[in-house]
């Protein structure tokens, strides 16, 4: 087997895939996109990509590219701790530059701050690594230490311990979790887009008993469209039936997108809590 996962070498996602998929060949790959397609047209067995995360939520790249295929879904999912260093690659010379993914940015948006130099994108972590040039700072998982050849500036630079990020393994097998109850992520496009579409959804599901942890709307390409995401959690075999059964009686599209099996995790320590501007009630 084969399974793919976003890389270069030295990635989160790449420990999920050495978490999911012990003893794999293990192919890195530059986007989620590029991934799921492989998966897709049977180029690999499976890819391991991320699917949420603590501090900024569920991976938009990763679900959008599930709704553009017919037969890939994730099957498995494990949760991986989240810590980032700061990496340069001369420790002397002032940084011009921190560069990393946009979700290790924002998770060390103090540490990025204190720096006061624009920033710069990479597709990974480790990318942020492997790309290195002078004069810029990375912010990366620690392993990058011992795979590129960086030094170490700062370390736990991220805003809050104890930050998780989700990954889900990608195939083309549509298996249930092992597990007593799990999420199930539903892609749900109404029948039309008019007032009460999404509660005409949503509200045979509460009656049902399902937990609705999350939505997500997703626009219809060249279309007043939305596919909505919905993500339902405590559900075993026989309840993920009777919700595909409701759900499919009031769209005109519907798929399961992936089962998740993993406790959802709480935030970090030091995460904001409520938003200041919903703290205060009846303002």
């Amino acid at each position: 087997m084969a399974i793919g996962y976003l890389g270069p070498e030295g990635t989160f996602t790449h420990a999920a895939a050495r978490e999911l998929c012990p003893g794999t060949e293990l192919v890195a790959l530059a986007t989620q996109a590029q991934a799921i397609a492989q998966v897709e047209d049977g180029t690999i067995d499976g890819a391991v990509v991320p699917v949420d995360n603590t501090v900024n939520g569920v991976v938009l790249p990763t679900w959008d590219s599930l709704l553009l295929t017919t037969e890939s879904r994730i099957v498995a999912d494990v949760l991986v701790p989240v810590t980032f260093n700061a990496y340069a690659l001369d420790a002397d010379v002032a940084p011009e530059v921190v560069a990393s993914h946009p979700h290790a940015l924002a998770q060390c948006a103090r540490y990025v701050g204190s720096l006061g130099v624009p920033s710069r994108v990479t597709s990974s972590t480790a990318e942020a690594c492997a790309s290195l040039a002078p004069g810029e700072v990375a912010i990366a998982a620690p392993v990058c230490a011992e795979l590129y050849p960086v030094a170490t500036i700062a370390t736990e630079v991220e805003d809050g311990a104890g930050a998780i990020t989700q990954f889900g393994l990608v195939t083309r097998d549509d298996v249930r979790p092992t597990t007593e109850r799990w999420t199930t992520v539903f892609a749900a496009l109404p029948e039309r887009n008019a007032p009460g579409s999404l509660a005409a959804l949503l509200g045979p599901l509460s009656a049902l008993g399902c937990n609705l942890e999350n939505i997500v709307a997703r626009p219809v390409r060249d279309s007043v469209d939305y596919v909505f995401l919905l993500f339902v959690a405590d559900l075993d075999a026989d309840r993920e039936a009777a919700a595909l059964e409701s759900l499919g009686a009031r769209c005109s599209g519907l798929s399961v997108l992936g089962r998740l099996a993993a406790t959802k995790p709480s935030g970090p320590d030091g995460a904001s809590g409520v938003p200041v501007r919903l703290a205060s009630v009846g303002s």
